[in-house]
């Protein structure tokens, strides 16, 4: 059970379903967030999940004939930036942001897409809980915490918690595979009750974690120093692995996600602002997002980070943050 054997079952499902007869306005739109997944993973660089459905059941191909019998079009696909240079130099991540902070352009200046005013919006759906401190995973989360921050809001934590800093202190590269993997497992045995699905991840997750103490404690050391009742963990979406994860190592943490796939709508429900997962690669992929800078080490308890050396995405992060900010 995990990842490719649930995607398997369930995009096998879904195109019988599909196949069968008439569709209506919301499953050809179900088909087209489907294949995004798909050219969303092809774009980060694993084509394995693809490679392998077109190779069972033509999965792909299939997908794309059904919506176009349909007179739909798939959604663009997105296709990644150039990679980027970060320069050698780290920097505490607490002094980079307030620096960032008071270096903002005028928000009267900036265009703002459709997405930059959902994000404006999402953070203010995150705003609804009182009485809460919100951790915010960076890099994606970023333009919410400067959203927030922005008037000197107390009980807020920017924490590059992902996939590099994983690898960094579990020494495994596939760290975050690991953690996911109960996600899949979960949703493969039709697991779709949140209370049911988070106590079999935590259950899973914990036997894991016996293998990597440093990572336990670590996390469970950063959310003791949270000094809340509750805590929100904010993330772009998705899977929802980190959120997850620290919410089986700390029992005050709940989660909201700006989105998730849709196979996972009906598992996370109110925890995610909208079901626009089409959106969620180039939510991911602003420059401010994904460009301003790498995680570079976690050391005597605090996040260091290296900045791009590109002008130009450093301008276009700063103006991402200035006009976001405007809206809240």
């Amino acid at each position: 059970m995990g990842f490719l054997s649930f995607n398997e079952k369930y995009y096998a499902r879904k195109l019988d379903e599909y196949e069968g007869g008439a569709l209506s306005d919301a499953q050809i739109y179900e088909a087209k967030q489907l294949l995004k997944v798909l050219d969303d993973l092809c774009d980060e660089g694993y084509h394995a999940l693809s490679l392998r459905l077109e190779d069972k059941f033509r999965c792909v191909t299939r997908l794309k004939a059904v919506l176009k019998r349909n007179g739909a079009r798939p959604f663009e696909a997105y296709h990644a930036h150039t990679p980027l240079t970060y320069g050698k130099c780290e920097r505490a991540l607490d002094d980079f942001l307030s620096a960032l902070s008071v270096s903002l352009p005028d928000p009267a200046q900036e265009e703002g897409s459709d997405l930059l005013f959902d994000i404006a919006d999402y953070s203010r759906f995150l705003c609804r809980d009182k009485d809460t401190s919100y951790v915010f995973l960076l890099r994606d989360c970023l333009l919410p915490y400067m959203c927030l921050a922005k008037d000197g809001k107390e009980g807020l934590y920017a924490y590059p918690i992902g996939r590099a800093f994983l690898r960094d202190i579990s020494g495994n590269e596939n760290f975050d595979d690991a953690i996911r993997l109960p996600i899949y497992s979960a949703a493969e045995e039709g697991i779709d009750d949140f209370y049911e699905f988070k106590e079999f991840f935590a259950r899973e997750t914990a036997k894991t974690l016996k293998t990597y103490p440093r990572v336990k404690d670590t996390l469970a050391r950063l959310l003791d120093a949270i000094p809340y009742d509750k805590v929100t963990v904010a993330e772009s979406g998705y899977c929802g692995t980190v959120p997850m994860l620290l919410s089986s190592i700390d029992a005050r943490v709940d989660f909201k996600m700006y989105t998730t796939a849709p196979f996972f709508f009906d598992v996370y429900k109110d925890r995610i602002f909208c079901k626009r997962y089409e959106r969620l690669r180039l939510f991911e992929t602003l420059k401010s997002q994904d460009a301003l800078f790498e995680y570079a080490s976690f050391k005597d308890g605090k996040f260091y980070v290296r900045m791009t050396e590109d002008e130009g995405v450093f301008d276009g992060a700063k103006a991402e943050i200035a006009f976001v900010r405007a809206q809240a």
